[in-house]
């Protein structure tokens, strides 16, 4: 089977969706099939065969703010690359994974003018929310899916921007005008969660199926924490990850505990200048090749993930349970899906710093309870989360559109 495997970013991070999608590539090709990526050509975009075809970002070389926030609506330029790429390759079925302002919605235009069986899974809440994550003024917002997309201009929800929630709104209304979705003949949600939500929001329920991401889980868990005992977080440094509730955490934590912040993002800046103006125990490390994430969190007393918005299926929830590292992290969105309380992990009130740290410190004054939740975690990861499961599922999902578009 030949597989046209669609994202943004064909490379190593910086989000859980670019680390869905290089896993699911050596899942496929593990699998025997033949796994052909198009992404937007970057320096750091991992090998391809046609790494000569691929499209620039949408929004590369306006002059304006508001000219980047158009183009990042239709890309002329991805839609004539993916169709060049179609027309060499002959996929059995294309796999779309984050597509939005960079490729563009235009790839879906192209697949389905094309003819070609299309699976898309959701990374976010897009389908049914301009911004993405349902989150507007630090709180989960559900406007959009009740009140239509003009709610993204009226609030500006892209991050304030006026012309950004313009151009997102008016996308949202042209992808309900053009039936852009329905070009798409299988969703997969990664949570229970997304699911419920987007089928709220007009996707059709009968195709949308719930398809959890798959993580390598260790080969056991690791033997012990790290002394002295620290906490991670790995993740994109964003306001809606609740990144300043963590620091105002870390303030009561006890003198010898540090927290290390891996990832980078938009709120960088702030977060280093709010650390360093504190003297806050906290290390800001930047981004980290994943076999540096993977070291830091296998020698840390907890993970954590104190989420504002409503999180899918986190990679930064399961990356530290297949490694057998216990995690804290907010009771929002699929999360609760990911951790069980008091079992593999412990969920906090997103939004409350003392909640939060007083989790954190009961993981570390409890390290025998710790580590059989670590233990715990490790051991629902590698039942819940296998890749093989997961491969095999996406092959039938493959299969079953391939025969419904051919019947078609």
């Amino acid at each position: 089977m030949r597989i046209l495997l669609i994202g943004n970013h064909w490379t190593e991070g910086p989000g859980g969706a670019e680390t869905v999608l290089v896993l699911t590539a050596g899942l496929l090709r593990e699998a025997g099939a033949e796994v052909v990526p198009f992404a937007v050509a970057e320096e750091r975009t991992l090998p391809t065969p046609l790494r000569d075809r691929l499209p620039v970002a949408a929004g590369s070389g306006a002059r304006t703010r508001f000219g980047e926030a158009w183009a990042a609506v239709w890309s002329a330029r991805a839609y004539r690359a993916l169709g060049d790429v179609v027309d060499r390759v002959r996929p059995d079925v294309a796999h779309v994974h984050h597509v939005f302002e960079r490729l563009t919605t235009s790839v879906l235009d192209l697949l389905r003018r094309r003819g070609v069986p299309t699976v898309m899974t959701l990374h976010d809440y897009k389908p049914v929310c301009p911004n993405f994550r349902l989150f507007t003024g630090g709180v989960p917002c559900t406007r959009c899916l009740s009140g239509g997309p003009w709610q993204v201009v009226r609030h500006r929800c892209l991050e304030g921007s006026r012309w950004r929630s313009v151009a997102a709104a008016a996308d949202a209304y042209a992808a309900r005008a053009r039936g852009l979705y329905d070009g798409v003949d299988r969703f997969l949600a990664p949570s229970g969660f997304l699911r419920d939500r987007v089928v709220e929001g007009g996707l059709p329920g009968g195709r949308v199926d719930v398809l959890p991401n798959p993580v390598v889980a260790a080969a056991a868990p690791r033997a012990a924490r790290a002394e002295p005992p620290g906490i991670v977080y790995a993740s994109r440094l964003v306001p809606e990850k609740g990144v300043d509730v963590l620091l105002d955490a870390a303030a009561r934590l006890p003198p010898g505990v540090r927290v290390r912040l891996i990832g980078s993002g938009r709120a960088e800046a702030a977060v280093r200048g709010r650390v360093a103006a504190q003297c806050l125990p906290v290390d800001v490390a930047g981004p980290l090749p994943p076999a540096g994430v993977a070291d830091a969190l296998r020698g840390a007393a907890a993970a954590v993930l104190p989420a504002l918005w409503w999180e899918n299926c986190p990679m930064a929830v399961l990356e530290p349970a297949a490694l057998g590292v216990p995690v804290v992290a907010s009771a929002v969105g699929g999360i609760p899906e990911l951790v069980d309380h008091g079992r593999t992990g412990l969920l906090v009130p997103p939004g409350d710093a003392g909640a939060l740290a007083a989790a954190l410190l009961w993981v570390l004054d409890h390290r025998a309870e710790a580590d059989r939740m670590g233990r715990a975690a490790w051991l629902r990861t590698r039942e819940r989360h296998d890749p093989a499961r997961h491969v095999a599922a996406l092959l039938a999902c493959y299969a079953e559109v391939g025969e419904r578009v051919a019947a078609r």
